[in-house]
């Protein structure tokens, strides 16, 4: 009976590997503090707060134009970073472009309320509840929006836009096209762990933990084509190892026209700004400017 009580604690020591795995998905080991805001660029802005529709308390800031425009962006964050890390990256697009700038923490993120993240499925809920907040307290500035996410946050506004007809267009960087690859991909860069059977017991381990059967079913690859004839367009940097070239063209490649792909040379996972430098605020800005 030896083989049966080793092959007991094998399969119990696989359970509490995939538990432990399931957490990190849930609680990013690295997540970013807050300690980047609005004052540092000497930028004014309104804080603001509003819930989601299973209960949780979201906060963010809206940063007004400098020149009066009504044109509006709603920015998305990524995995394990807040709207203080992603303000740093693109408040350009106020100063510069002129937008208003309306930013917020996805849940367990930053300022907001909440105990776990899930990479994009239930973030299209807080998606959907900063646009009701939007388009009820700034309607003025809710009739030309379009949206810059990046990472989970790309992933999350391409899952979303096909919702919110009334989205002109959407700028996303490193998007990933599915959630098993993703996370498939994370846990062999980081740990080495091979996809089965440790990542599909994780997975399932999510699902039961998360109450939600569909959780590691969000696809924006999915969602990509239903965008048209809204514009999109598709970053990548070259030497992501986690939003690879390949994933995010997958996205592109789904989207329907009007659409276009820069993939930046030498970029890293999230970095196409510091890699392109002012060519990344000349495109961006660009993007914006011609589509809403």
């Amino acid at each position: 009976m030896i083989w049966l009580a080793a092959a007991v604690v094998l399969a119990a020591g696989t359970v509490a590997i995939c538990w432990w795995g399931a957490g990190i998905i849930l609680h990013p080991p690295a997540m970013s503090p807050m300690w980047i805001f609005p004052e540092q660029f000497g930028l004014r802005y309104e804080r603001f707060s509003f819930k989601t529709r299973d209960g949780i308390e979201l906060r963010g800031w809206f940063i007004p134009s400098t020149t009066g425009e009504t044109r509006t962006l709603m920015m998305c964050h990524g995995w394990g970073d807040n709207k203080g890390e992603l303000l740093k990256q693109t408040y350009f697009l106020n100063e510069n472009g002129g937008f208003n700038l309306m930013y917020f923490d996805f849940r367990s993120h930053g300022e907001s309320d909440g105990e776990i993240t899930t990479i994009g499925g239930l973030e299209t809920i807080d998606f959907d509840a900063a646009v009701d907040w939007l388009r009820t307290n700034k309607p003025d500035h809710a009739k030309s929006v379009g949206v810059f996410g990046v990472s989970m946050g790309a992933a999350v506004a391409v899952a979303s836009m096909p919702k919110h007809g009334f989205l002109k267009c959407a700028a996303v960087e490193s998007p990933f096209s599915d959630y098993r690859t993703v996370i498939k991909r994370w846990g062999w860069n980081h740990m080495k762990v091979p996809y089965y059977p440790l990542i599909a017991i994780t997975l399932m381990i999510l699902r039961h933990r998360v109450k939600d059967p569909a959780i590691d079913a969000f696809n924006p690859v999915e969602s990509a084509p239903k965008i048209s004839p809204r514009p999109l367009f598709v970053i990548g940097g070259e030497n992501d190892r986690l939003m690879t070239p390949e994933d995010v063209t997958k996205v592109f490649a789904a989207a329907r026209e009007p659409k276009q792909l820069w993939i930046v040379p030498g970029a890293w996972h999230a970095k196409c700004r510091e890699a392109a430098g002012m060519e990344y605020d000349t495109r961006v800005t660009g993007f914006f400017k011609r589509n809403l």
